[in-house]
C-alpha cells in the first residue's frame, strides 16, 4: 500500500467523511439480510430496500419495521410505474409510515409499460401524498454517465424540477448516483450538481465487491455500459482479486479529489451489494482500517 494509500483513512480526513456514514442497499426478499445487517452494520445506519418487481407490498413493509426496530433506517425503493393506480400508491404509503418510515427513493422505474398514471417520478410526486403521509425525506437518482434511454438535458430538467417540488412540499431532497466504475465522470457529474444548486446529501453510488462476471451483467442491465467496457479492459488485473471486482482503486481516487476540492467534501457512499451485505460491509471495515488487499 502506497503512502497515500495508507493515510486514506485517517480520522477525520476525506475518508471517514466519505464512509463514516455510508448506506448500502438489499433486497426486501432477502430474508437473512437483517439478521446479517445486525451483525455486521453499525446502528442508525441507513439500508435502502431495492424494489424488486413482483414483491408483496406486505414483503417491503414487514423488512422495513424489522430494520428500524433493529436499529437501522430503512429507506424503502418507491418504483412510479410499477403502480396500477393512486390508490396503490396511497395504501403503499400508508402502510410504511404505520410502520415509522419517514423517507423513500423515489424512482421512476425501467419498466417497458406504465402499468397506472405515474410515468415519471415527478409524477408520483406530484401527488401530495408523501407529504401527506409524513414523509421528511425523499430521494432522487441520478446518473454520472449518459442513461442508454433518456437523454441528459431531460434528466437535468426532471431532477431540478423535483428538488424544487420536494422542498416546497416541505420534505428534504437528496440524490443517490447510480454506480460507476470512472472517477472522473462521478466527480464531473457532482460538479454539474453543484453548479445547479444541488449541493446538500449527495451519495455516490458505488458497486460493492463481487465476481467480475456479475459486477459485468448488472452494469449492462443498469446500462452503465461505457463503464463496463472499461472494466473488460482492467479484466485481467481484476481476475486477480478474490472477488474479481472490489471499488478500492475507484474511492483511493475519489478521496485523492476530495481532499482537494472543497465542493466534493460532503459526498456519502451508497453501496450495491448485489445480494452480499456480508461481503461488502466487511470490505468496507477492512479498508477503513487500512487492511484491505492489494
Amino acid at each position: 500500500m502506497t503512502e497515500s494509500k495508507a493515510q486514506a483513512c485517517n480520522e477525520g480526513d476525506a475518508c471517514q467523511q466519505f464512509l463514516g456514514q455510508y448506506s448500502i442497499e438489499i433486497t426486501p426478499g432477502d430474508t437473512r439480510a437483517v439478521e446479517t445487517a445486525r451483525r455486521v452494520l453499525s446502528p442508525g445506519t441507513e439500508i435502502y430496500l431495492a424494489n424488486v418487481s413482483g414483491e408483496p407490498l406486505g414483503t417491503l413493509v414487514a423488512r422495513a419495521l424489522e430494520l428500524r426496530t433493529s436499529g437501522f433506517v430503512p429507506v424503502p425503493h418507491v418504483v412510479a410505474r410499477r403502480f396500477e393506480s393512486h390508490n396503490q400508491l396511497e395504501t403503499t404509503l400508508a402502510r410504511l409510515q404505520e410502520v415509522g418510515i419517514d423517507r423513500a427513493l423515489l424512482l421512476a422505474g425501467d419498466v417497458a409499460r406504465v402499468v397506472g398514471p405515474f410515468p415519471s417520478s415527478r409524477a408520483a410526486l406530484e401527488t401530495g401524498l408523501f407529504a401527506r403521509y409524513g414523509f421528511e425525506r425523499i430521494g432522487f437518482a441520478t446518473y454520472p454517465q449518459p442513461h442508454p434511454h433518456i437523454p441528459t438535458d431531460v434528466l437535468d430538467g426532471e431532477l431540478d424540477q423535483k428538488v424544487s417540488l420536494t422542498a416546497r412540499q416541505g420534505m428534504t431532497p437528496w440524490v443517490v448516483s447510480q454506480f460507476c466504475f470512472e472517477p472522473d465522470d462521478i466527480t464531473a457529474h457532482i460538479s454539474r450538481l453543484q453548479m445547479r444548486g444541488i449541493i446538500d446529501d449527495v451519495r455516490v453510488g458505488l458497486a460493492g465487491p463481487t465476481t467480475l462476471k456479475s459486477v459485468m451483467r448488472l452494469a449492462l442491465i443498469c446500462g452503465v455500459s461505457n463503464s463496463a467496457q472499461a472494466l473488460r479492459a482492467q479484466g485481467h488485473r481484476l481476475s486477480r482479486l478474490a472477488v474479481g471486482y472490489e471499488p478500492r482503486e475507484l474511492i483511493d481516487r475519489l478521496l485523492h479529489k476530495m481532499k482537494s476540492t472543497v465542493e466534493l467534501r460532503s459526498l456519502r457512499a451508497h453501496f450495491f451489494g448485489f445480494g452480499e451485505l456480508q461481503q461488502t460491509a466487511t470490505w468496507i471495515r477492512k479498508y477503513r482500517g487500512k487492511e484491505a488487499t492489494a
